[in-house]
């Protein structure tokens, strides 16, 4: 029996898998049942027992291969449960599940007409903050991970993997270590380097919340970023950047009225992401939303039983107010 010889399509998914797979392999360095499943089946743990706050990347986060979107945010939920709800992404290893801010991402996907079967979702954190939810510290934004010298240095990694066109960055921590990131010189950069840029300068860098806009020329990425971007994308541009305000129960509710603040937060998400599809990717968005699938990430038991419940209560509510 003879084997078909490899297409230089079949390269190209081995290459981009591969960058996945060095990215996963680093973060759970010190988790020997991880590096054994990639779909981390089993919550993180160490020779000596269970890790405390585990690491939310692995498959479970998105395709590893080119993403067209790459989807950042500031650090996995808690479902409200301050670190022990059984829905946090520290719990299911599935990032934005389980509570209003996964079910509002969901909405927000399909809006465009895709699945997290077909793009990547990370974080600035990928684990649960010691706070038990929220926003990440810097302290913990710079210490170690896995084999990291920083998160940053991880996320850094992730914008190289996935190559995107379109970064979407959920909240200002989002994006302010989205550009960071991108700004470190290399593996080498010490963890003490690690900032996060503010707003103020975000702005002043000709950003706009709801606006998609090219890399900004006055926060450029580090030289040694450019040389591995273009080593693996070669003559492909740096991606666009759309700054969207996080959304957490906190900005954007299904249970608001219609008339409020926290409804109308979701309509101008899904606008300003639909325009930057259009304007960017080069696509118009389907009129109606799909159901999500049974298969993938979808398939996954943590889904069927935790999450996929939970958002399709949640899902009713925004389709019964038109969104």
């Amino acid at each position: 029996m003879t084997t078909a010889p490899a297409t230089s399509a079949d390269t190209r998914a081995r290459t981009e898998e591969a960058r996945f797979r060095a990215i996963f392999r680093r973060l759970h360095a010190g988790h020997p049942a991880c590096l054994e499943d990639e779909w981390l089946m089993q919550s993180c743990a160490t020779a000596r027992g269970p890790v405390e706050r585990p690491i939310a990347w692995s498959r479970r986060n998105g395709p590893w291969r080119r993403s067209e979107i790459l989807w950042v945010g500031a650090a996995p939920g808690n479902a409200g449960g301050r670190g022990k709800g059984a829905l946090g992404a520290h719990g299911t290893r599935i990032p934005f599940g389980g509570d209003v801010a996964g079910a509002n991402l969901d909405a927000l996907l399909g809006s465009i007409g895709i699945t997290r079967n077909g793009t990547f979702i990370t974080a600035t954190l990928n684990q649960l903050p010691a706070a038990g939810g929220g926003e990440p510290t810097r302290a913990e934004i710079a210490a170690p991970v896995g084999d990291y010298p920083s998160s940053l240095h991880a996320l850094r990694d992730t914008l190289l993997a996935a190559g995107p066109t379109l970064v979407v960055a959920l909240g200002n921590v989002a994006l302010g270590a989205t550009l960071a990131a991108a700004q470190l010189e290399g593996q080498a950069s010490p963890a003490g380097d690690v900032r996060i840029l503010a707003p103020a300068r975000i702005a002043r860098a000709g950003l706009r919340r709801g606006q998609a806009a090219c890399w900004p020329e006055a926060e450029p990425p580090s030289a040694d970023f450019l040389r591995a971007w273009d080593s693996a994308w070669r003559g492909t541009p740096l991606p666009h950047l759309l700054w969207l305000t996080h959304p957490s129960a906190q900005n954007m509710s299904p249970y608001a009225r219609v008339d409020t603040v926290f409804h109308a937060r979701m309509l101008q998400a899904r606008a300003a992401l639909r325009a930057a599809v259009r304007d960017v990717l080069g696509r118009e968005s389907p009129e109606h939303r799909d159901e999500a699938p049974a298969t993938g990430i979808y398939g996954l038991p943590e889904w069927r039983t935790l999450i996929g419940p939970r958002h399709a209560q949640l899902d009713r509510i925004w389709r019964e107010k038109g969104v």
